[in-house]
């Protein structure tokens, strides 16, 4: 995998094959680069448990435990004292949370307002399922009228390395809480 960074580091990391007498079956190694192709720094660790950055070279080591001096860079949250329905952290949770004042701010494409993901978490499968297919139906019709797809408002795709930057005007549009020329995706559809 590489990763591009700010244009002057990017990161290659390799995920280990699994096989069935491995002991490390979730071990990546990597390390950062500058442009210039020098390594500034090392990568080894677990990709579901943790990943450490050393200045040494990882690529003979087999876990972090052997390396003197690594820096802890991630690691696995706790999982909750008690679980949801979906295994959901409490982070992921809080992800979907509309708090008092929150929903006026937010544009109506923004995906905490989904109606099938409101009935789901409230346990309501059969309305979340109906809600979903009406949704994707929706999805599909608006696609068909368009002739030039969708344009991005507020980031714009650079050439060069393919990633978006932002050009400005969400936050002041926020401000304003008028979305003028944002759809409603998530509602009534009407063809035109």
């Amino acid at each position: 995998m590489h990763i591009k960074g700010n244009r002057q580091y990017s990161c290659k990391l390799k995920f280990k094959e699994p096989s069935l007498l491995d002991r490390n079956p979730h071990l990546v190694q990597g390390f950062v680069e500058d442009n210039n192709g020098n390594k500034a720094s090392f990568l080894i660790g677990m990709w579901d448990e943790s990943i450490y950055c050393s200045n040494s070279d990882t690529s003979k080591v087999k876990s972090a435990d052997q390396l003197k001096g690594a820096s802890l860079l991630w690691e696995k949250n706790k999982p909750a004292p008690n679980p949801t329905r979906y295994n959901l952290s409490s982070f992921a949770i809080t992800l979907n949370e509309l708090t008092p004042g929150l929903q006026e701010k937010l544009p109506p494409t923004d995906s905490r307002l989904r109606p099938d993901q409101r009935h789901l978490e409230n346990g309501e499968y059969e309305k979340a399922n109906a809600e979903k297919l009406r949704l994707e139906r929706r999805q599909r019709m608006s696609t068909k009228l368009q002739d030039n797809g969708w344009k991005s408002r507020w980031f714009e795709q650079d050439t060069e390395d393919g990633t978006y930057c932002y050009k400005g005007g969400y936050w002041e549009t926020r401000e304003r809480g008028f979305w003028d020329g944002c759809l409603d995706i998530f509602g009534e559809f009407v063809e035109t």
